[in-house]
């Protein structure tokens, strides 16, 4: 006899999980008296159905607790109330039958293919893989059409072909639509990763002999699944700080003349094109000292609370007192393209607010170009664009006087280490603001603003700071998207860069020549980016025989960076070439690859490859040294 499939199964468990979240809840809700009152009599269905699905798919184990939970929870029915003592008990039992249902596995079942009725609305369970591999065959299809576009509107001004114009145009709206519908297939409410939070609070609360509520309020809001995925551990991170050392005991509170049951509030709301996500406690507060800190050093409380070893903890526990929390959170919510802001009232609580965008696959950028590359930063941090006049001094820096107030003014390349090019006599800047914070970056121009899909730099770049993304523009260039908190970080710190206010005529020595050779459009325009923003020139092949070509007709090639699989000669046949050669047998070359296999790497060597990166190992750093020691710069 045959059990039941998969796709049974993999409903049996989603169900039971959603039955457990509720009943917990109400569990929650009767211990501390803010139940609805039916809320016994949900649980005991919840449990009865858990229990009736756990027989027909044969899970014993998971019918047998739930059919204690059940005979728990008749005693209360009979006696017409329920004792708040019982809660932790079941509660426990909750949690044994949640690891008993999440024990059992089925692969998940594929789409229906059974045609729906007009009136008929059903969920279909599709992984996130592949939303996300639609999400990048649309815009890599999106950026082919904006190619094109810029390809042929010369030429359709010229003909004056309507025609073509217009069926341009229809494919361009449809585009945005198929865009617009693969994003929203990404996002999820805050609802998504909010049910542990209540029972995380309680268990946290009775360990530290305290009391506290937790309320939760936009749920609903939307959030790109990748956010939301990030900022789990951050907001429970910042409500164990709350409940450890923000809000006070039962008997502390009514001292302070507070209610014994503290509160901590988590909500979301949308605040034009970002995302607000609170919790404030109504607490003791951050120590005086620290506010006070904060106001003398011009800086955000935030700044002062993720110093190295900056606690407001009394003691160290397990969960406060070591100094590092705020730092870690800070660096997670930036590493989504967002920030963090605290906000303190001694004796009367705190808020910590992360404010993040609303996703990371499509972002309205203002785009700049500096050095003949381009860059984007997320309009939301964009407070305005000025163009510089006369330059003050801020602690021997070059300074901005906007409206009487001195901002940092620098390059934007010099947070990054690197020095272009001299600014023209009065460049433009573009104003940034983070939280507590604003710094004005200097540019060769502004191109304008643009709604772009953005792209991850992928393994061999991701460890570079400083980016958000990049994306590939309609004349085919890259652009790479800017952190600005790492901007104003930069300002606030001083660059190690030299000063960008180099006056005209002063010699300068060329940059090494990097040839990039990989089949991949995006791969090339990225890496080519990264590159000279890191202060190369950059020539790029798409296969081998190019790039063979192109080390022949240019001697000045300094180093070449290839790929291995590619179309007409691959990498090693590129480079088994260049060292038959007497011209370039001694030319560095750097394979970087996805290929890590020992046959691979051992061939590599064999040929003369001077360093074999592979890209799920990469380190962006080291590739930049190896790159610094073969050339001897």
């Amino acid at each position: 006899m045959t059990g039941p499939d998969s796709e049974v199964i993999a409903l049996a468990r989603e169900e039971a999980s959603e039955c457990l979240d509720r009943i917990e809840a109400n569990l929650l809700a009767l211990e501390s008296g803010d139940a609805d009152v039916d809320a016994l009599d949900a649980i005991f269905r919840e449990a009865h159905s858990i229990k009736g699905s756990a027989g027909m798919v044969g899970w014993d184990e998971a019918s047998s607790i739930a059919h204690r939970i059940e005979d728990r929870l008749a005693e209360a029915r009979e006696q017409g109330s329920f004792p708040p003592e019982l809660a932790d008990p079941l509660l426990r039992e909750v949690d044994t039958l949640r690891r008993a249902v999440a024990r059992q596995s089925a692969p998940p079942p594929p789409p229906p293919s059974t045609p729906l009725r007009p009136e008929e609305t059903r969920s279909v369970r599709v992984s996130t893989q592949k939303v996300d591999r639609m999400l990048d065959a649309v815009g890599e299809t999106v950026i082919h059409h904006r190619r094109l576009d810029h390809v042929l509107a010369e030429r359709l001004q010229q003909t004056g072909d309507q025609a073509t114009e217009e069926e341009l145009g229809i494919g361009e709206h449809l585009l945005d639509e198929l865009q617009d519908s693969v994003i929203e297939m990404r996002t999820l409410p805050l609802s998504t990763i909010t049910a542990p939070f209540p029972r995380a609070v309680r268990d946290l609360a009775a360990a530290q002999g305290k009391e506290v509520a937790l309320d939760i309020i936009g749920a609903e809001t939307q959030l790109d699944r990748v956010i939301l995925d990030g900022v789990s551990d951050p907001i429970t991170h910042i409500m164990r700080n709350a409940i450890a050392h923000g809000v006070e005991g039962p008997e502390e509170r009514r001292r302070a003349g507070k209610p014994p049951v503290a509160r901590v509030r988590l909500r979301a709301e949308q605040r034009g094109g970002l995302i607000a996500i609170e919790i404030a406690d109504d607490g003791c507060g951050v120590a005086p000292e620290l506010v006070e800190r904060a106001r003398e050093e011009s800086v955000s409380l935030a700044d002062v609370l993720a110093s190295a070893g900056v606690s407001t903890a009394a003691e160290v526990t397990d969960v406060a007192g070591r100094g590092v929390g705020l730092d870690a959170v800070r660096s997670h919510v930036e590493n989504l393209g967002g920030s963090i802001e605290v906000r303190s009232e001694p004796g009367a609580g705190t808020e910590v607010t992360m404010l993040l965008p609303l996703t990371l696959a499509l972002l309205r950028v203002l785009l700049l170009g500096r050095s003949g590359q381009r860059f984007g930063l997320p309009v939301p941090s964009v407070r305005e664009v000025v163009s510089v006049g006369e330059t003050t001094s801020l602690g021997g820096r070059p300074g901005l006087d906007l409206r009487g107030e001195a901002i940092p003014l620098l390059d934007v390349l010099a947070p990054f280490g690197v020095e272009g090019p001299p600014l023209p006599e009065h460049p433009t800047a573009i104003v940034l603001e983070s939280p507590g914070r604003r710094v004005a970056i200097a540019c060769d121009e502004v191109i304008g603003n643009e709604e772009v899909m953005t792209k991850s730099l992928g393994p061999l770049l991701a460890g570079l700071s400083g980016f958000l993304g990049a994306t590939i523009l309609g004349d085919g260039k890259a652009a790479l998207i800017l952190d600005p908190n790492h901007l104003v970080r930069g300002a606030r710190r001083g660059s190690g860069a030299p000063s960008t206010w180099r006056p005209e005529g002063e010699p300068r020595v060329e940059p090494p020549r990097i040839l990039v050779v990989d089949d991949q459009f995006t791969v090339r325009e990225l890496q080519r980016s990264i590159l000279e923003t890191a202060g190369y020139r950059v020539e790029v092949a798409h296969d081998g025989r190019e790039a063979l070509d192109r080390v022949g007709v240019e001697p000045n090639v300094d180093l070449v960076l290839t790929d291995i699989a590619m179309p007409a000669m691959s990498g090693f046949e590129l480079l088994e070439r260049i060292r038959e050669g007497d011209d370039h047998a001694s030319l560095p070359v750097v394979i970087v690859t996805s290929r890590a296999g020992e046959d691979d790497r051992l061939r590599g060597r064999e040929l003369g490859a001077d360093a074999y990166v592979v890209k799920d190992e990469f380190d962006q750093q080291a590739l930049l040294e190896t790159i610094d020691r073969l050339i001897g710069q």
